[in-house]
């Protein structure tokens, strides 16, 4: 009868060990780095979802806009309390500017009193509102048949000679909102329906 092993199953238990260790190691590495690029993720939804809340919030609450080459102008009920910041549906008007700002393309956001001796004496608030976004597009969206036609205009921040934006137009009823951001990545796509 054998008792103990021999050198030969030693070394053979021991290379079958470190195979198994080195597989089990990859698995837990690769598992790891999912997790990161999941956790990266998670980090840029949020900013993301209240950028897109607050453009479809102004979008929602407003009846009149004109596009210009870097802005996107809005009069309507969704005014803030400068102080609380806490939504008073009040008269506003609001100017959504793309600008370029040292080496960031940043989208912000300026409400201004529209209407009455306040519109007069406020000072504008303007509030960043995400940096790398390079582009903003608005639309009307009559359906599939005809791409081109359902664009109204694009917004860039490195974009037309001319500032002026155009005139003032009743918001209709189904949009088409896309914002870009590097690379021209989508960073919010979305219909919204009036």
């Amino acid at each position: 009868m054998k008792q103990g092993m021999t050198l030969i199953e030693i070394v053979v238990a021991l290379a079958l060990s470190a195979l198994l260790l080195g597989t089990t190691a990859g698995v837990i590495k690769a598992m790891h780095e999912r997790k990161k690029v999941f956790a990266d993720r998670l980090d840029i939804q949020p900013w993301r979802i209240e950028l897109a809340q607050a453009l479809r919030n102004d979008l929602l609450r407003s009846q009149n806009m004109r596009i210009g080459s870097r802005t996107l102008e809005l009069l309507g009920n969704c005014g803030h309390d400068p102080v609380t910041g806490e939504q008073t549906y009040s008269p506003v008007h609001i100017r959504w500017s793309l600008k370029r700002e040292g080496d960031y393309d940043i989208l912000v956001r300026t409400e201004i009193p529209h209407g009455g001796l306040e519109e007069l004496t406020a000072t504008p608030r303007p509030q960043l509102m995400a940096v790398d976004v390079t582009g903003l597009s608005l639309g009307t969206f009559t359906g599939l048949d005809n791409i081109e036609r359902n664009e109204m205009q694009t917004l860039t921040a490195r974009g037309r000679i001319s500032d002026e934006p155009g005139d003032w137009s009743a918001i209709p009823k189904v949009l088409k909102l896309v914002v870009r951001g590097q690379g021209d990545i989508i960073l919010i796509d979305e219909l919204i329906y009036r």
